[in-house]
């Protein structure tokens, strides 16, 4: 197999894997029992607004996780299909966090949020504008696509192994 195989491989590997953590941090919560889970069932259409909070003040520290939890989707979808149009790949964010947000509703574990949807939605165009730049940067597909890819393997191993010390201590 050659490197732009393996590179390939090690990519699409990386974004099920991604994808996997992704369902895990919005749909369970980081949790390892369902017990542990929160059942609530509410709808936010109310851009920024949070009832839950003082005055219904927006919150940075969720917006920021929110952002920063989809840029990795932006930067390996741009990964895995550089020919795609820009307008499909939002689409794609889009309906994928669409649908984290009304299984959280369907599900009763969470509560659907426009400002998830637009903050989501935001993290990955900043990942594939974040990927562009680097494109058209360092000119050299191959090259960029190696340095995710093992970025992405080592983070995936450091993340394991921390998720398996938690899961052994609890």
């Amino acid at each position: 197999m050659g490197k732009k195989r393996k590179v390939k491989t090690l990519g699409a590997l990386l974004f099920i894997l991604y994808l996997f953590i992704l369902v895990w941090i919005i749909l369970f919560k980081l949790q390892f029992s369902l017990r542990d889970i929160d059942t609530i069932r509410f709808v936010n259409l109310i851009p920024f607004h949070y009832a839950n909070s003082v005055g219904g003040l927006f919150q940075i520290t969720e917006i920021r996780d929110n952002v920063l939890i989809f840029i990795p989707f932006g930067v390996l979808l741009s990964m895995q299909a550089p020919k795609m149009k820009l307008g499909s790949k939002i689409l794609i964010i889009l309906g994928t966090s669409f649908a984290l947000e009304t299984l959280q509703y369907i599900l009763s574990i969470g509560v659907t949020d426009i400002t998830d949807l637009i903050t989501n939605v935001s993290g990955g165009l900043i990942g594939i504008l974040l990927y562009s730049f680097l494109l058209k940067t360092v000119k050299d597909k191959q090259k960029i696509d190696t340095v995710i890819s093992v970025f992405g393997g080592i983070m995936a191993v450091l993340f394991s192994g921390l998720m398996s010390i938690l899961l052994l201590v609890n």
